[in-house]
């Protein structure tokens, strides 16, 4: 390698450094203080770098925000993908699918509040998302409800309107079950989670089942 080159390629080495850096301590703050309570100079110090250091990579602190959940919406997809690899039975892929949904959000749970927020947030344009940014976030997340539709649809055999209405119910039935879970009470109530999980499932099988024989 030439020296250009080697110079090119460790300062492209250290400006991902850098952002990382800069998204780690935004991920750290959002979790703190929310999106509205977070500004990019408080990045910046977090990071431990200049005010204006932060500029350099985005543009503002919704597009960091952006670039976070886009990440774990890619990460969460990849781990719902990977889940029946195990699994012997159509009914055994299914279960492993969407129960992966609710592990992984149980083990990062700074993702699930940050995915909480944005969608909970209501009017996008109001803070600071591009219609492009929004609908790169939607698209990413229709494209996973999809994968988990088409599964429903091929390993349960559901026509496709009901997968996919019962793929949008289960994801809100285990979302709020997060919620219960994170926030303690579950343990309040006696109740463990897992049993909640496959209890929900079994009786969503048990639907499509009774739809299909119809």
């Amino acid at each position: 390698m030439s020296d250009a080159a080697s110079k090119t390629a460790r300062k492209k080495e250290i400006a991902a450094y850098k952002r990382q850096k800069i998204l780690t301590a935004a991920s750290s703050l959002f979790r703190e203080k929310g999106l509205e309570g977070t500004t990019m100079r408080a990045i910046a110090t977090k990071a431990g770098y200049s005010t204006g250091a932060p500029y350099a990579y985005f543009q503002s602190k919704e597009e960091i925000y952006a670039d976070l959940l886009s990440t774990s919406l890619m990460h969460l997809t990849r781990a719902i993908k990977s889940a029946p690899t195990q699994a012997e039975t159509n009914e055994q892929k299914i279960r492993q699918v969407f129960t992966a949904y609710y592990r992984y959000y149980q083990s990062h749970g700074e993702e699930l509040q940050l995915g909480l927020y944005l969608f909970s947030s209501g009017e996008i344009k109001k803070r600071g998302f591009s219609k492009e940014t929004n609908d790169q976030l939607n698209g990413r997340l229709l494209s996973l409800m999809g994968f988990m539709a088409n599964f429903l649809h091929q390993f349960a055999g559901a026509r496709p309107d009901i997968a996919q209405s019962e793929t949008l119910d289960a994801i809100t039935y285990f979302t709020g079950t997060l919620m219960l879970h994170t926030t303690g009470r579950l343990d309040i109530m006696q109740v463990k989670d897992q049993e909640m999980i496959d209890r929900y499932l079994t009786q969503m099988l048990k639907r499509i089942t009774k739809e299909k024989e119809k």
